[in-house]
């Protein structure tokens, strides 16, 4: 079925989509091997994330609670997802109340067919759009706070010797994020990157230029004697932060790679995948820090997530229709391993997030 935004009646078209009774779950091998290792099943951690509802996966729950292996902690988190997914599945059907011109409005019906439940949406063209025209910078309902906010927040908290100064090369369009990450450390010096070629920037800026000028007096001074000439970059600082546009990560991590050694720790902002398709391209950035979830590195990892076109957007409407489902179903306070990060769930207030800060290595990931 094909949804045209543009052939809406001014009345309110509903629309509802049926989870199929003859729906099955995924195909997860499931084999408990050991209580402390229940959560790397595979089965069990796709319930554990919310991404799907079938009456199976309450099934599932029930073994892994009736095998008597959880300790206490493990048994009332198991207890909590058998409650929280009762309460989702048990509800006849949910409503969404959306404009009919929303920009995303596609995505969502998608996403509807995934989720597998009864949701209902009713398109208003007189309703206000559901979502800020950038629903990366701007906070959506439902959560505390944006996707860029988290996401800066990761870095912030995530900074060695937070005392000391941290170097931060940017691009005009994040001095809203820039202005956030001085909340985390005042102490910054700050680059905005205005120049066209990667390796001068570099070179000026690590300070291997200066370096080079004050060889080339020394050897001045004294032209028959051969000096051996080891340019230093900086060591006023050791964490490089980097606010820039998807498309100068590629060229600028290298240079300064190749002038800085490893001398520095690269901390990148999410807007580093704004603009990457394959996931193997992240290895491009080796040895640099991201913030990610630790739902996708997973899903990377194990070869499951073969695209990431498009993919923060897609992460932040799922996480977004999760949170609506839990608030209409009445499920209890929970921690879900959401796709754009751990979300902590309350019933009576907004939803937290907190992402991950990840290493990329030969290995994909590493802390």
């Amino acid at each position: 079925m094909i949804f045209k935004k543009n052939k809406f009646a001014i009345n309110t078209i509903l629309i509802i989509i049926l989870a199929s009774c003859s729906s099955t779950s995924k195909n997860f091998e499931y084999n408990l091997i050991a209580p402390q290792d229940y959560k790397n099943n595979k089965y069990i951690e796709e319930i554990m994330s919310y991404e799907s509802f079938f009456n199976e996966d309450l099934i599932k729950i029930q073994e892994t609670i009736d095998k008597g292996l959880l300790n206490q902690s493990d048994l009332k988190f198991m207890r909590l997802l058998k409650s929280n997914y009762k309460k989702i599945l048990s509800r006849k059907s949910y409503t969404l109340e959306i404009n009919s011109s929303e920009k995303y409005s596609h995505e969502i019906i998608e996403l509807i067919y995934k989720i597998n439940l009864p949701i209902k949406v009713s398109w208003a063209a007189t309703r206000a759009n559901t979502f800020p025209k950038n629903i990366l910078s701007e906070k959506i309902s439902g959560f505390c706070s944006s996707f860029y906010d988290d996401a800066t927040k990761s870095i912030g908290e995530n900074l060695i010797h937070k005392g000391s100064p941290k170097l931060v090369i940017y691009s005009e369009e994040y001095l809203s994020v820039l202005e956030k990450l001085k909340f985390y450390n005042s102490n910054l010096i700050l680059l905005k990157y205005n120049s066209g070629n990667f390796q001068e920037f570099a070179s000026e800026n690590l300070g291997i230029l200066s370096s080079e000028e004050r060889f080339k007096k020394i050897s001045s001074l004294n032209p028959n004697q051969n000096l051996n000439f080891d340019p230093r970059s900086r060591d006023d600082f050791k964490e490089i932060i980097l606010l820039i546009r998807p498309n100068q990560y590629k060229a600028m991590i290298p240079a300064l790679r190749y002038y800085g050694g490893n001398n520095y720790r690269y901390l990148t902002f999410i807007s580093i995948l704004e603009e990457l398709n394959n996931p193997l391209q992240l290895m491009d950035f080796e040895d640099s820090f991201i913030a990610l979830s630790n739902f996708t590195s997973k899903k990377i990892i194990e070869g499951r997530l073969l695209s990431l076109e498009n993919f923060l957007h897609q992460g932040i409407l799922k996480d977004w229709l999760l949170i609506q489902v839990l608030k209409q179903s009445g499920a209890k306070t929970t921690e879900i391993n959401g796709v754009t990060g751990n979300l902590f769930y309350q019933s009576n207030s907004c939803t937290k997030r907190e992402i991950p800060l990840q290493r990329i290595t030969p290995k994909l990931y590493s802390s």
